[in-house]
């Protein structure tokens, strides 16, 4: 499992929906919901990209809204170790 910085998954994102128009907002939704499920605790990267994220689901917010489950399932295929360990 790779431990990306905030700007390293942003560039990802960005580059991957080259094109699309003011999905920002999706970005931010989807690097949240990937570093809150993939962090390795607090002295990690993804625990900071969670801590200092400008993106605030909501009370009732549990998983990412559908655009951004897209983005979220790139971050997946991009830094996640599926291999099931």
């Amino acid at each position: 499992m790779q431990d990306p910085t905030h700007q390293e998954m942003f560039d990802f994102l960005a580059q991957q929906c080259a094109g699309e128009e003011d999905i920002r907002f999706d970005i931010e939704e989807a690097i949240y919901w990937f570093a809150s499920d993939y962090h390795g605790g607090q002295g990690s990267e993804l625990y900071s990209v969670l801590s200092t994220s400008e993106f605030r689901p909501g009370m009732n917010a549990r998983r990412p809204y559908p655009f951004a489950k897209h983005l979220f399932n790139m971050l997946v295929a991009e830094y996640a170790d599926n291999s099931g360990e």
